[in-house]
């Protein structure tokens, strides 16, 4: 190629960019109209009653000017930040929502925050296409995506992640005296991290690390150790200290309990998460484990059947790609950009590598590890923008477009499917959901259970006809009873003592559905897989009180 045909090539480029990011300006507001259009539709997981506390108990706790100190000892949510679930508490209380409508709502833009994240990062590391496929790669993640409504931990954890990574990306070119406002945003992000869970200090250590590989790569170029030594000093004191304090005040502002000792109470609940306990076994691979002692494929399995084919196939090629383009460089590998692609790879597989390493208590599969899709996503999108450039001359492009083409409808198609169960799905490499259940955990978190109210609902309805609201019925829940109640009509009533409840709501998760006989009369079902049913009792009920009232007139 010519200079000038390479000159016109850019050229066309550049005039092409505003094109890609059109196409992401117009992606990012449907994924906010899906928002909009769909929070309704999520059910209320296991965790999202006492985090909804914790963040009414911490607004309470300022509100009071520091009097009301429930939020310091509410179960063992004290050992976290409040960002979100504060934030969300304030909104409750002007939102014309329900409250837990209300956290979806928020939960869910604070998702599309990720996807704006991973566009700002693909853009920035190889311009306006790879930021577009970067967001597009990262909202067709159904566990991220499924995940983005109800999730009030891990999704804007992810979201403060992804942004760190963004922010450390910007920086490492400008390395040793980057613009205070970019230091000034990455303190922020992190703070905010740390103000979800302590686990944000895992960014602290990516920076850190990227610091010292630029010095060490420094010390190689220039073989000056004075100078060296001067742009660490310059580094640590424009960029570490600055960054340490404002992200450590951010945290605090979100988390009373590290505020009654600023240092001992963070540093006791990072111990805390190292040593969690899970007294309970885990389903992988078809087989119950202990959380404590399981296999050291878990992890890495899970991720691996939760991307989509496609991302998973751009994900294993992203090291090698990187490797590859650095060597073969004409004039050696370039600092930056190697450094660049160390954050990521970093974000993307430490803290997997890290877990499996430590043999960490796991359980409900990947999803303490969401925080590692949105780099994932990045570096498939960096990868796929490479392909394209390669195929740009490719005989076949137009076929192969065509295909990925109808891959995509057809993953999108799964997604609409799953809705709004898209956290369950599992990929082709072991049968999709179908294939996955009785292997692996699908519906966890009980998010099914409003579908399932709804069918009982519709059953009883149809059953009783007019008279249906002059009856009362006994529900029994297996699980998260406020995944269930909280869509209870107002002649439902919950009940504990599952022996004596009318009906009987059960997941699939621990073979829960199986723990009671009764009339199957509902199943929530997803391409093929059970989520959870409704049963009937009411006979057997009916029947154990007749033997009970006849030994009693014996």
């Amino acid at each position: 190629m010519t200079a000038i045909e390479f000159t016109e090539v850019k050229a066309s480029r550049r005039r092409f960019a505003p094109s890609w990011d059109l196409a992401t300006l117009v992606l990012v507001l449907g994924a906010i109209g899906l928002v909009i259009g769909t929070f309704h539709d999520y059910g209320i997981t296991w965790d999202e009653d006492v985090h909804n506390w914790y963040g009414v108990f911490v607004l309470d706790y300022y509100l009071s000017w520091f009097k009301d100190n429930r939020s310091l000892h509410w179960l063992n949510l004290y050992n976290y930040g409040a960002a979100f679930d504060m934030t969300a508490a304030l909104v409750n209380r002007v939102s014309p929502f329900g409250t837990y409508e209300t956290r979806h709502l928020l939960n869910g833009l604070v998702g599309v925050l990720g996807v704006i994240g991973a566009w700002k990062l693909g853009r920035f590391m190889a311009g306006p296409r790879a930021g577009f496929l970067s967001a597009v790669l990262l909202l067709t993640i159904p566990n991220y995506y499924g995940q983005m409504f109800n999730n009030p931990k891990d999704i804007p954890f992810a979201v403060a992640g992804i942004w760190s990574v963004y922010y450390m990306a910007r920086i490492v070119p400008t390395l040793p005296r980057p613009a205070w406002g970019l230091v000034f945003k990455l303190g922020i992000v992190i703070g905010l991290s740390l103000g979800v869970r302590v686990g944000g200090l895992l960014f602290f250590g990516y920076a850190g690390l990227a610091g010292l590989l630029y010095c060490a790569w420094r010390a190689a170029e220039t073989r000056d150790a004075p100078l060296v030594l001067r742009e660490l000093w310059t580094a640590s004191w424009r960029v570490l200290v600055p960054m340490l304090l404002l992200s450590y005040a951010v945290m605090l502002v979100f988390w009373p309990w590290a505020q009654q000792s600023p240092i001992e109470h963070p540093l006791t609940a990072l111990d805390y998460f190292s040593h969690v306990t899970f007294p309970f076994t885990t389903l992988f691979d078809g087989q119950y484990f202990p959380a404590t002692d399981l296999p050291w494929e878990y992890l890495p399995t899970h991720i691996v059947l939760a991307l989509p084919e496609l991302t998973l196939v751009l994900a294993c090629a992203a090291v090698p790609a990187a490797l590859i383009e650095q060597v073969s460089r004409r004039g050696g590998p370039d600092r930056t950009r190697s450094l660049q692609y160390g954050v990521i790879a970093i974000a993307a597989l430490f803290p997997v590598v890290y877990a499996v390493w430590i043999k960490a208590v796991l359980f409900d599969g990947m999803r303490h590890f969401i925080f590692v899709l949105p780099p994932l996503a990045v570096a498939s999108a960096l990868v796929a923008d490479h392909v394209a450039d390669r195929l740009k001359d490719f005989r076949w492009r137009h076929t192969l477009s065509g295909m990925l083409a109808l891959y995509g409808v057809g993953h999108l198609g799964i997604m609409f499917v799953l809705h709004p169960d898209q956290y369950v799905y599992y990929n082709g490499l072991v049968g999709g959901v179908d294939g996955a259940q009785g292997l692996f955990k699908t519906d966890y978190w009980g998010n099914s259970y409003a579908e399932a109210v709804k069918g009982l609902t519709n059953y009883l309805e149809t059953e009783y006809g007019a008279e249906f609201e002059d009856h009362d019925f006994t529900v029994a829940v297996c699980g998260p009873p406020i995944s269930a109640d909280y869509f209870f009509p107002d002649n439902f009533v919950f009940t504990e003592d599952r022996d004596k409840a009318d009906f009987f709501i059960a997941f699939t998760k621990d073979n829960c559905n199986n723990a009671l006989p009764g009339k199957e009369v509902f199943r929530v079902e997803r391409l093929g897989a059970l989520l959870s049913i409704v049963l009937d009792r009411r006979e057997i009920v009916q029947a154990a009180e007749k033997v009970a009232e006849d030994s009693d007139t014996q």
